[in-house]
Parts: C-alpha cells; sequence; structure tokens
C-alpha cells in the first residue's frame, strides 16, 4: 500500500503482468480512497517478500486482470460490488456479495437436470454458506458457491482504534485462528512504523503461531474421520485437539490464546509461561497428536475415500492463486515461512510438506506432516530461550504496512495505512478466501458423497470471507 502519487490503473498493470511473467504472483489486490482518489493496489509475493503497485481509478473502467490471472477474480469482483468500481473483461459477471437468488445462477436449463441448494444452513456446527448444485444424479454438472451471508464490515471496524486494542479485533476476525490475524495485523503496523519487536516475543508469536497449526490441522482431520464415520478415531482426533487448546488456555490464558499478542510484541512475557508450560506438558500433547493422525492414516476404508477425491492439477492450482495446504498438495511450494519474511524465529527446518497428486489424501498428508514440523518449530523457539523484553514503544507516526503469515489456511496477509499513530485503513486478504474458488475445480469427477471429504480437505474458515 503506498502513497497517492500513482500512475493510471492501465499503466500500472502493464508491469504487473511483467512482474507476474518473471515470476511473481498476485497475491492480492486491495480498494481504498485516499484524498479524493480511488486507488487499486495490486501485492504480488515472492520469496522475497510482498510489494504493492498502486493505480488510480479514473472515469472509463478498469481493465480486468481476471480476463487473463483467474487469481484476481474474487478480488476484483468483490471492489466491484463493495465499492462500485467498474470493470471491463471479468469472466463471470454475476455479483459475488451479496448472495442472492440462486435461481439466477443456473447454467443448464435440461429437464433432466436438478438444482441442489446445499445450506447456507447445513448439519453440524458450520458457518453460513450456499452451494448452487445442478446435478444429473450424482455427479456435479456445475457448482456455483454463495458466500457472505454475514454483513461483519470487519475492515472498517479497525478504522481509528487505538493501537493497543485493534489486535483483539483482527482476532475477531476468525476466532479460531485469533493468533494468525493479530499477527498480521500487528507485523503491518510494526512494517508501516519501522519497529522491531524483541526476539523474545518473536519466539513466543513463533510458538503460537505452530500451536494454531497443530489444533487447525487436527480439527481438519478430525471432520474427515467423522465424514468417514470413523466414529472412535474422530473422537480420539478431537479429544488431542482438546489437549492443544487446554496447554493454551494453562500458558495464555485463552483457548485460542486471544488477548497475548500486541503491537510491538506481546502483552506480558508470554513465551515465560509457554515455556514453563511446555515443560511439563509438550510431550504428552505431542505424542497424542502425533499418535491418533498415524492411527487415522493406517485406517484404509478412509484412506479409499480420501485417494482421487477432488483432484487439483498444480497448474490449476498456480492460476488461481492457491496457498497453503491445498496448494502444497499439489506439489506448489508457498510456504510463507520459508520467505524472507516470513516472521518465523528461524526459517523452517526442513523442505516444505509437498505432495504431487493434489486430492483430499493429498493435503491430508501435507496436514500430516506439517503438526510434525510444528512441533519441532515449537521446540526450536522454546530451547533458543531469548532474553529480555516482550514489547516495546511504538511511535504515533504515519505509514503504510504490507505483511504476511503462514495461517494453518495458507498465506494470510494485512495491509494497514496510518495517519498519525491512527488507523485509516486495514485490508485482509484471508487464505480461504484465496482457496475458496478451487473449490469448484476440485468437484468435477465426484459425487455427492465426495462432497464433504472434499470440503473437509481444504479446511478453510467461511469467517474470514465474510465481509
Amino acid at each position: 500500500m503506498t502513497g497517492t502519487d500513482a500512475p493510471e490503473v492501465a499503466a500500472a498493470l502493464y508491469e504487473i503482468r511483467e512482474r507476474i511473467a518473471a515470476g511473481s504472483r498476485l497475491a492480492a489486490v486491495f480498494y481504498e480512497e485516499v484524498d479524493g482518489e480511488r486507488l487499486l493496489h495490486y501485492v504480488l509475493a515472492n520469496d522475497g517478500g510482498l510489494s504493492a503497485l498502486t493505480g488510480c481509478v479514473g472515469f472509463e473502467p478498469v481493465p480486468a486482470l481476471s480476463a487473463d490471472i483467474p487469481a484476481a477474480d474474487w478480488s476484483e469482483r468483490e471492489i466491484r460490488d463493495r465499492f462500485g468500481v467498474s470493470f471491463d473483461g471479468i469472466p463471470e459477471t454475476r455479483p459475488l456479495l451479496p448472495p442472492g437468488d440462486p435461481a439466477a445462477l443456473r447454467r443448464s436449463s435440461a429437464t433432466e437436470v436438478s438444482t441442489v441448494l446445499y445450506g447456507p444452513i447445513r448439519s453440524g456446527i458450520v458457518e453460513s454458506a450456499r452451494w448452487v448444485i445442478e446435478t444429473a444424479g450424482e455427479d456435479f454438472i456445475a457448482v456455483f458457491p454463495q458466500m457472505f451471508f454475514k454483513k461483519r464490515g470487519l475492515e472498517e471496524r479497525f478504522v481509528d482504534v487505538d493501537l493497543e486494542l485493534a489486535p483483539y479485533v483482527a482476532e475477531h476476525v476468525s476466532g479460531a485462528t485469533a493468533a494468525s490475524h493479530a499477527t498480521a495485523f500487528a507485523r503491518a503496523v510494526e512494517c508501516a512504523l519501522g519497529v522491531e519487536i524483541p526476539e523474545r516475543a518473536r519466539a513466543a508469536r513463533t510458538i503460537l503461531l505452530e500451536f494454531e497449526r497443530v489444533h487447525q490441522h487436527l480439527d481438519s482431520l478430525g471432520k474427515l474421520a467423522d465424514d468417514g464415520s470413523l466414529a472412535v478415531g474422530a473422537a480420539q482426533t478431537f479429544a488431542a485437539k482438546e489437549r492443544v487448546h487446554r496447554l493454551l488456555a494453562e500458558a495464555t490464558g485463552n483457548r485460542f490464546s486471544r488477548g497475548v499478542v500486541a503491537v510491538g510484541g506481546t502483552r506480558g512475557d508470554v513465551f515465560g509461561a509457554l515455556h514453563e508450560t511446555c515443560a511439563s506438558r509438550l510431550g504428552t500433547v505431542e505424542r497424542e497428536a502425533t499418535s491418533v493422525v498415524e492411527g487415522l492414516f493406517n485406517t484404509q476404508s478412509l484412506l479409499d475415500r480420501l485417494i482421487g477425491a477432488g483432484r487439483l492439477s498444480s497448474e490449476i492450482v498456480q492460476r488461481y492463486g492457491g496457498v497453503g495446504p491445498v496448494a502444497r498438495g499439489s506439489d506448489i511450494r508457498c510456504d510463507a515461512r520459508a520467505t524472507a519474511d516470513g516472521f518465523m524465529l528461524a526459517p523452517i527446518g526442513s523442505a516444505e510438506a509437498l505432495e504431487r497428486d493434489g486430492d483430499a489424501f493429498a493435503r491430508a498428508r501435507v496436514r500430516q506432516r506439517e503438526i510434525r514440523e510444528s512441533f519441532g518449530l515449537i521446540r526450536r523457539a522454546l530451547d533458543a530461550a531469548p532474553s529480555g523484553t516482550s514489547c516495546v514503544a511504538v511511535p504515533a507516526a504515519s505509514g503504510c504496512g504490507l505483511a504476511r503469515v503462514e495461517s494453518p489456511q495458507g498465506e494470510l496477509i494485512y495491509g494497514v495505512r496510518l495517519v498519525g499513530g491512527r488507523l485509516r485503513r486495514v485490508a485482509i486478504r484471508s487464505a480461504s478466501f484465496a482457496n475458496w474458488p478451487l473449490f469448484v475445480p476440485a468437484l468435477p469427477g465426484n459425487i455427492f458423497t465426495d462432497f464433504s471429504f472434499i470440503e473437509h480437505s481444504f479446511g478453510l474458515i467461511q469467517a474470514e470471507t465474510d465481509r
């Protein structure tokens, strides 16, 4: 996110396409208004970090980047529907949000084709999302997602919130991944203001992020076990997840470690509390988590349902800009922890967890490997035991910043603008927002009973996309 001396969007798009052709990846498109100018920020990612190219929106429709780069599709359609920016050449002209009449989404008018509405209220504890499914039996003919049922206005809620309190807002974008959102927001502000946090706080954040990865991966695997009618396996997996939450509650006072990440570091000596709790609890938690996951992967009836389901080619994932386990299951390197700005105490200790087959089994295997890697990273951070303070003062200055962390769902990006120490704009591109468009191309060739296996293999969070 840059200043207002920006060229017209068309000029910026030329350089954006050049950089993408040279190997950068389109990570997000953000909109804001500054001093009466309408701006589009195109965020590009590579191993060296994030950068933004800004274009000024004039009177003519903006050329759609999604015309040839599908990764821009949802971002451009959201900006069109939320902020009224006209785009020329968006392949999908139907509204992205808010949800409209599902009858208008039908693609086929053949008499033998039925339309099934799955959601927005579904069985179990799931968030609001509806799938308009056309079928002539058990096969998927066409699927159209309808999301954004909840108007939360979270980006707007950040404006003018005191920096001491703003991480609490970030934590509520997605309650299950509070540490990832609070850390990404805090890092964006710290980048904008040129703040370097203490190593002790960096170690604490690393541990919190890795515990969050463990409990979210266990959640996804537990749901897959439940889909496969493995009542005992599912119960054991969710019990292992509960052990992680209890460890966090003992160390931080909250099961999801809310209220401990601050701009400038952490609130109190979180690392010390984690170090003390893990000294007695970590070994048991790790053994239980890895044991139950190994048991799931030794259950052939579950593997039979996962192998071949929801297959995604690496080419499709790259075109749509997929991230996290969804991408790594299709052999795409994209772990932000392995990049220069990935915000780890130290680089990840082994190669990224990659699988080649691109199916639900591959995505589950990525989670299994990452659970083991996360416990290793937690131990390395604990062993480092950096001394010193846990937080530094933050100046009341102006600036713009971009930051990313590797959340359990994948790369999470925050962009911020501050004026005199006050928040003027916060923009969020969650991993779930980046990955949901890939769910549709994962469905052809599968049948209705595969739906939940594919959905839970993605492991996404609907709250991250609600606007």
